[in-house]
């Protein structure tokens, strides 16, 4: 389950207060020299970091362009009484407590910073009634670095404040339908597109200089035809504009762009801007109508001058790509529940693809086609078979099955109209004794009739999985000496290549170190590699047609598991609770293999984790990030590291390469700060920068 908790992973962020500290800061060595005198970048200490919706700033040749700050927005809710009839007051001591432990993470307000809100319509939906399991839940993984290493009436007045600050919030949040209707809801219809473009044939045969999906293509492979930028030229880029968006939180977006345009998002913002210059062009700020489980949104798909993108409420909707105005809105999961939508959606045949997020606290997942035009529902796929549904056998006759989410976007076969899903783990993580059998369709590629919905094929990487291993990362797609490929990598840190005729493995690589992986989980603390945290996460494979080759990162970090029992107060859908070893522990690498064959040919490790998106190029250049907050290249052939750039901030989202008036570019989303992966490299804003050749 990639970048998560709700419940657990937000609390286990290791992150000391002065990470926030550096939030704004970004190196300067090489940018262009006009860029680099007014390079005056702020150093926000944590308390202004956490502060909602600061400024943006846009840095272009010595110019700094300031936007207003966008209206702050006030979400309350019901008072929490059951939750204070536990201790109807806070323990004096609890404010104290959040402000040294909590607030250099969660916000001085708790509203939310580098880590999620711990106040708000969520809070309040997971923990309301519930006290005991709050307590438990932080007693065993807090703080991040010495978990449990408070008392008991310590942990205790933290949650009682927790709770009693929840209650004073004043408003209350209401949800934009009842919850009897049923979803996906009607669309809710506001006007057209006043533009258009791209269409079905542009999507189909994109412009060399677009970067039009959140991996490029359909088929997933991240591949750029462009030449200009070389092995022989690389280490002369520059950084020649930067847009930083001002926020803290999760960045793990896929720069889309078109015809010199970008669109990138935050967990509420869409920002168009000038792809050359980083120019804000418009922002749409979206007003959630439901709680939200994790601020995080990986990106948007581009149809017939829409920009579509999904909601941590479980919306999804379509602005005007010219001027971000709405155009519709479907509600499409109850957030309630514990249901959002994190995945980049892609377009194809004028259908919407994207499935939900949060089915680790006990949903089941669904993947979804919709009518680009109207955001009408076309098809619903349930990735957790019920009733007479085939796979339903495969769980069990306790009645208990769930999780199946689906964390980034889908790949697509135009040639046979299937779309390829990824699927997370099955719920009850840890826990696995009343859902015997091979779990379908969990920990899998689903391949489905993009017209139809029906099932036409899948392949499922753990079966019965009791590590947290979710299939997070879109497959890609390739063809070779007339044979059809599909590759993917799993977090249970393996790459697996597959026949797509005959659906036979044909390969299945090491990409960290593996110990328990066999053993169940028990109420015996179990050290396992990788960990909850490990694999490859939600960017996966690339790529490179020209020298037949794939590329990969993965993080190398174990964790120790243990199993709860369903009565214990802190067990939820989880089944148990993990705590990842030491950040210090915590490895990773990008690695080459033979696209055919699976045979390794190189390995890049230079000490942290690796989860951003992978870019590969018609030069033979291989482009990534890192957690520390580098963009790097390399001779793909060889993997020697060809330019390293600081950006500021943990990368983790995608690289992309296009064309703005005859010049390329590299755009690289820098800033990551969910609290989930990399934990004391984790640090930054969001941000956007560009580089060039001189």
């Amino acid at each position: 389950m990639p970048d998560r908790l709700y419940d657990q992973c937000y609390l286990q962020s290791t992150d000391a207060p002065d990470d926030c500290r550096s939030a704004c800061a970004i190196n300067t060595a090489s940018i262009d020299p006009q860029l680099r005198t007014q390079h005056a970048m702020s150093t926000s200490p944590a308390r202004t970091c956490a502060v909602p919706n600061p400024r943006s700033r846009r840095f272009e040749f010595g110019r700094a362009a300031e936007r207003p700050k966008l209206a702050e927005i006030t979400i309350g809710f019901c008072a929490l009484a059951a939750s204070l009839a536990w201790g109807a007051e806070a323990n004096p001591n609890g404010a104290a407590l959040v402000r040294d432990h909590c607030a250099s993470c969660h916000g001085e307000t708790l509203a939310g910073g580098a880590g999620p809100a711990l106040t708000g319509p969520a809070f309040t939906i997971r923990w309301s009634g519930n006290p005991a399991a709050l307590v438990d839940l932080i007693s065993t993984t807090m703080p991040p670095n010495e978990p449990a290493s408070l008392s008991k009436a310590e942990y205790r007045a933290i949650s009682l404040y927790l709770l009693s600050q929840s209650a004073k919030v004043g408003a209350v949040m209401t949800t934009a339908a009842t919850p009897d209707v049923p979803l996906p809801a009607a669309p809710r219809t506001v006007g057209t597109a006043s533009t258009r473009g791209p269409d079905d044939g542009e999507l189909l045969r994109s412009d060399d200089a677009d970067w039009l999906m959140y991996n490029r293509d359909y088929r997933s492979q991240r591949y750029s035809p462009l030449s200009q930028i070389t092995p022989q030229n690389v280490a002369s880029l520059a950084a020649k504009c930067i847009l930083q968006l001002g926020e803290v939180g999760p960045f793990q977006p896929s720069p889309i762009i078109r015809g010199g345009r970008m669109y990138v998002t935050t967990a509420h913002r869409t920002i168009a801007l000038d792809a050359a210059t980083c120019r804000e062009l418009w922002v749409h700020e979206y007003v959630p109508t439901g709680p939200e489980l994790r601020p995080l949104n990986r990106g948007v798909a581009l149809y017939q001058g829409m920009v579509i993108r999904g909601a941590c409420d479980g919306h999804l909707f379509a602005l005007d790509a010219a001027n971000g105005k709405l155009l519709w809105d479907v509600w499409v999961a109850d957030s309630r529940k514990g249901y959002w939508l994190a995945a980049a959606p892609v377009v194809f045949d004028g259908k919407v693809f994207i499935g939900e997020a949060g089915a680790d606290i006990g949903v089941n997942g669904h993947v979804y086609a919709f009518d680009a035009a109207t955001g009408r529902r076309l098809w619903t796929f349930d990735l957790i078979p019920t009733g007479r549904q085939p796979g339903v056998e495969t769980w069990g006759k306790s009645g208990v099955a769930g999780g199946g989410s689906t964390w980034t976007t889908a790949t697509v076969d135009p040639a046979t109209h299937s779309v390829f899903f990824p699927v997370g783990n099955p719920e009850p993580d840890f826990d696995d004794r009343l859902r015997p059998g091979d779990n379908l369709y969990t920990d899998s590629v689903i391949v489905l009739d993009a017209d139809t919905g029906k099932l036409r094929w899948y392949v499922q990487q753990n079966p019965h999985d009791t590590h947290d291993w979710d299939t997070a990362a879109a497959p890609t797609i390739f063809e070779q000496d007339g044979r059809r490929f599909m590759a993917v990598g799993s977090k249970d840190a393996r790459l697996y290549i597959y026949d797509r005729e005959s659906h036979a493995l044909i390969a299945r690589k090491d990409l960290a170190q593996h110990l328990n992986v066999d053993v169940p989980v028990s109420t015996k603390p179990l050290h396992v590699c990788p960990g909850a945290l490990g694999g490859v996460q939600w960017n996966g494979t690339a790529y490179d047609p020209v020298n037949r080759m794939l590329f990969v990162n993965s993080v190398d970090w174990c964790a120790t598991f243990t199993r709860q029992d369903a009565d214990h107060p802190g067990a939820y859908g989880l089944g148990g609770v993990y705590i990842q070893d030491s950040p210090k522990q915590a490895t990773g690498s990008l690695r080459a293999f033979d696209a055919a064959t699976g045979a390794e040919r190189w390995v890049y490790s230079d000490g942290g984790p690796m989860v951003a998106g992978i870019t590969t190029t018609a030069t033979g250049l291989v482009f990534t990030g890192s957690p520390v907050g580098d963009l790097l290249a390399f001779d793909a052939k060889t993997g020697q590291q060809l330019y390293k750039f600081y950006t500021g901030g943990a990368v983790a989202g995608g690289v992309s390469t296009y064309i703005v008036a005859g010049r390329q570019y590299v755009a690289v989303a820098s800033g990551n700060t969910s609290k989930s992966v990399w934990f004391e490299l984790n640090a930054g804003a969001a941000t956007i920068v560009v580089f060039g050749l001189p």
